[in-house]
């Protein structure tokens, strides 16, 4: 076949790929290039009519708007549970649980970390967690790979589901359902389908970390092994919640509510000696520790603190509010749902091309419940108003440095997918799915949840890579005569395991705990896991769907 067509109408995202993986451009200056160039190529070889183009980039805008209320809300409530020492009562609710630090990995690490990605997500998680490591006496580069490892099998429901959500957004009214399948009933599809994987693949990620621990510091898996049974009991503990809830409800609340019902459970289990090693583990000396392991914050360093922690009952009550107000919220039988979505803001038919877009904004998890409980928080844990300001520019400066790459992204992604129709050719990512449908058939199995990590790495974000690729893996899985929800299944999952290597969130948590230059160790070290992950997930599919 003629490969040219299917190259040029790549061109955007290998120009993005490059520039990122090749000359370490940061996403908020690789992306832009990508939309200029997708513009660019959907006008000239696509002849797609400026004003379609201008239509499909508004449409573009308004996404990423929907998504930027949800980041914004999250990590403003993150910010302000900071300056009132709410994020320091629930640190210390947990760590004088257990002296053992493969316990402590499991408690901050797998269980923390999983519900700072249900309510933050976009790079928080490790962020968060391998600091509090630090602070209990672990050695840095172990706290930013522990972290990293443990920041995976939740982020596909992370963010209250944006990932999986509003990440296959880009699709709605522009692939053809099966029918009487509306948009919202794929979406439960994938959910599900990424929730099974997730629950038979990262059941066994607290098990790798704790082997990883002890590997990396005494050259040997055995001492972390020891642990297998309170390791899959921790695994379990979160994956069986998640698997249920994203069967049922969707990918709202799975990563919020599971290690919302793990984390407490798994607390007293441990507090009562259930499971528990009799001979507690711990790191060697800090003066037997190999060069690279410390930087410039040292081990058992709490950082800074604004606020006195506060009591357990009042740091947890906000989060507790959340999940309660989102559960009431999204439930079916209830009529919450309904009156939040009463109200919709939509811009139809953009400047005649027929391209829509709209958002319901009382149903954003941004506005409700995020914005509601940040609200609440200052008079809840007496933060002054000063700090409430502070924590709001902040937070407006965080998701402003996100900002830029999602639009692009988004920019980006709606033109490739609304170029078609003009001059007789099929959308650029349509064209790139046959020539991939072409040469593949059932192998792309295998290669859909690549895909995903690919996009994760490149662009930071589980969210960005499935606004990326959602058209070209479903796409790709009709033409090869594959179930789609099943492939963007593999997709969202490729995406969360490459959240381990991704190029924004290692330089971050490697800031945090000031090793900021270890990088390339760090990917080294996680890249086999985060492959091993995907591949293993496009295996399971393959052979499920072989045999039925």
């Amino acid at each position: 076949m003629n490969w040219i067509l299917p190259l040029v109408a790549l061109l955007p995202i290998i120009a993005v790929s490059v520039l990122m993986v090749g000359f370490m451009w940061p996403s908020r200056r690789a992306m832009p290039v990508g939309a200029l160039l997708a513009v660019g190529v959907a006008w000239t070889a696509w002849e797609m009519p400026p004003l379609k183009v201008l239509a499909a980039a508004l449409a573009g805008i308004i996404n990423a708007l929907d998504i930027l209320i949800i980041v914004f809300g999250a990590i403003l409530i993150l910010q302000l549970m900071k300056k009132s020492g709410g994020m320091a009562g629930i640190s210390r609710s947990m760590s004088a649980i257990s002296t053992d630090r493969r316990v402590q990995a499991l408690i901050i690490a797998w269980l923390f970390g999983s519900f700072i990605e249900g309510a933050a997500g976009f790079g928080t998680p490790a962020a968060v967690a391998a600091p509090l490591l630090v602070g209990m006496g672990f050695p840095p580069l172990i706290a930013a790979i522990l972290t990293l490892v443990a920041d995976s099998t939740s982020v596909s429901f992370g963010v209250v589901g944006v990932p999986t959500r509003l990440g296959f957004e880009p699709l709605r009214g522009v692939v053809d359902l099966p029918a009487g399948m509306e948009f919202g009933d794929l979406i439960l599809a994938v959910s599900a389908r990424a929730g099974l994987l997730h629950f038979a693949i990262g059941s066994f990620i607290p098990l790798i970390m704790v082997a990883l621990m002890t590997k990396l510091t005494e050259g040997s898996f055995r001492r972390g092994l020891e642990v297998w049974r309170l390791a899959l009991f921790a695994g379990l503990l979160f994956t069986v919640p998640q698997v249920m809830l994203a069967v049922t409800l969707g990918p709202e609340l799975p990563t919020l509510l599971g290690s919302l019902i793990a984390l407490p459970v798994f607390l007293f289990a441990v507090a009562r000696g259930f499971l528990t090693p009799k001979v507690p583990w711990d790191f060697p000396p800090k003066s037997q520790w190999p060069a690279g392991w410390e930087g410039s914050i040292p081990a058992g360093s709490d950082g800074e603190q604004q606020q006195p922690a506060l009591s357990a009952a009042r740091a947890w009550l906000p989060y507790l509010l959340v999940g309660s107000i989102l559960l009431l919220t999204r439930v079916d039988l209830l009529p919450f749902a309904g009156w939040l979505q009463g109200l919709r803001l939509a811009w139809n038919d953009i400047l005649g091309t027929g391209i829509s877009r709209g958002i319901a904004p009382l149903y954003n998890p941004g506005i409700i419940p995020f914005g509601l409980v940040a609200l609440l928080i200052p008079p809840m844990h007496g933060v002054h108003w000063r700090n409430a300001f502070a924590a709001t520019r902040e937070a407006l400066v965080m998701v402003g440095a996100a900002a830029v790459a999602l639009i692009s992204a988004l920019i980006m992604v709606y033109v490739m997918m609304n170029s078609g129709s003009e001059g007789g050719r099929d959308a650029m990512l349509i064209v790139v799915a046959q020539a991939a449908a072409d040469v593949t058939g059932q192998s792309w199995y295998l290669l859909a949840p690549l895909v995903g990590v690919l996009g994760a790495f490149i662009s930071g974000s589980n969210t960005v890579s499935n606004i990326m690729f959602g058209l070209l893996q479903y796409d790709t899985a009709i033409q090869n005569g594959l179930p789609p929800a099943l492939i963007l299944a593999l997709q969202t999952v490729g995406g969360a395991a490459g959240n381990m290597i991704c190029v924004h969130n290692v330089v971050a948590v490697l800031t945090t705990v000031g090793l900021v230059g270890k990088e390339g160790r760090v990917v080294r070290t996680n890249a086999g896991i985060s492959l091993g992950y995907a591949l293993l997930a496009g295996a399971l599919a393959w052979g499920v769907r072989a045999l039925v």
